[in-house]
């Protein structure tokens, strides 16, 4: 049947029904994507105990910090330490149980980087809703909808689905090359399907590039390893240290170097401005991440490791070096997120999911009215039909 379809009209046909079957996914992943654009600012009016912070004029130093949760936490360890990005932040760190200690959870906990003052904890992989973790829920559900690696896998097939649309759309919404720019009119004083119509197609075109990154860079996150793969087919990437390096036959989370001193070795050995730690036990190292000129968000993207026993740096290097396939790998995040262009991105990334949500309710309008408009069609075709059997009929037992 399909191919006695015009090519056109098979265009219109693919396009029709993957946004009746992927519509719903991609509205979910809209919606909380545009939430997650503040998720800090949101988490922020949701647990202001987290970030109520006395602000004075320096901080302590990270041993006190690190000093005071290991004093009030003898049966785990930390893994993490995220460093405060503003002077209104708090230290935020997690903590793992020890092993052979009996321990609920891991714990995110923060704490007062002026007075090492604990503000409050969330317990990691907890699913609760109420205001402590519901931006963490938004989050997962933006990720996998709570349903794991099966469901990465299959909005990986919608995000890769979705590129392939955007061409199909883009062909469709053309119909004549000597008209294009009626394309992307919106005809707002119009009513009804004209309206609808006109947002339907017009918004697509006008956020076509920002929609199309969206696309591309859900299928690098939900296919990690194969996009990577893929990459490195056509530009050879250079992998992050921490992935090349063996695993200790005894992993171990009491190590010679502590995270304090880490922390200063870095800072003596390069100068830098550290944003996060690391450590990894099973490989023995802190792995380090610094602020650079390079940076392409608000984040450092300088990767030191150091090896927790001895101290020395084992690697210093910019996640972006590495050549092409680096590069691209690098912007993902910082794109996704619009981060990479400040508050500006960020708006846009907000809008994008507002009008992907839009195109969502406006072609489920769109197909609802051609659907009722054949019913109608076909219905008044049986009318005219059975009129004329019966018309037939009469002249039959007349003659």
């Amino acid at each position: 049947m399909l191919l006695k379809f015009k090519p056109r009209a098979l265009l219109v046909f693919w396009h029709r029904w993957f946004g009746l079957l992927a519509g719903i996914w991609l509205l979910l992943m809209a919606v909380t994507g545009s939430i997650l654009v503040f998720y800090s600012e949101l988490d922020r009016v949701l647990n202001p105990d987290l970030y109520a912070v006395e602000q004075q004029q320096e901080s302590l130093p990270s041993k006190a910090w690190i000093n005071t949760v290991e004093s009030t936490y003898p049966d785990m360890f930390i893994s993490f330490l995220d460093l405060p990005k503003t002077s209104e932040d708090p230290v935020r760190l997690i903590l793992n149980p020890r092993p052979g200690e009996s321990v609920d959870c891991a714990l995110s906990l923060y704490i007062d980087p002026y007075t090492a003052k604990i503000l409050g904890q969330r317990c990691l992989g907890k699913l609760q809703f109420d205001r402590r973790y519901l931006m963490i829920i938004i989050y997962e559900l933006h990720i996998d909808l709570l349903l794991g690696k099966p469901m990465l896998i299959f909005l990986g097939l919608i995000s890769l689905l979705w590129v392939i649309d955007h061409f199909v759309s883009l062909f469709i919404s053309f119909n004549r090359l000597s008209k294009w720019a009626q394309s992307f009119r919106i005809r707002f004083s119009a009513t009804g399907h004209k309206r609808t119509f006109d947002l339907h197609r017009a918004g697509g075109l006008w956020f076509f590039p920002v929609t199309l990154m969206l696309a591309l860079s859900g299928v690098y996150f939900n296919w990690y390893e194969p996009a990577n793969r893929f990459i490195n087919f056509f530009s050879p990437m250079t992998p992050r240290y921490i992935f090349t390096l063996p695993k200790l036959q005894q992993p171990t989370v009491d190590t010679p170097v502590t995270m304090a001193e880490a922390l200063s070795y870095a800072s003596e050995t390069t100068g830098v401005e550290v944003d996060m730690v690391k450590f990894i036990p099973h490989k023995g190292v802190y792995e380090m991440r610094a602020y650079d000129v390079r940076d392409i968000d608000p984040y450092g993207r300088r990767m030191l490791v150091l090896d927790a026993s001895t101290s020395e740096m084992l690697s210093d290097r910019h996640i972006t070096e590495g050549g092409a396939g680096n590069q691209v790998a690098a912007w993902q995040y910082p794109l996704h997120s619009g981060k990479a262009f400040g508050w500006p991105g960020r708006i846009i990334i907000f809008l994008s999911g507002l009008l992907v949500s839009l195109l969502v309710v406006t072609g489920v309008k769109i197909w609802w009215r051609k659907a009722q408009a054949q019913k109608t069609k076909k219905k008044e075709a049986l009318d005219s039909s059975s009129t004329d059997l019966s018309q037939a009929s009469f002249d039959n037992a007349g003659s």
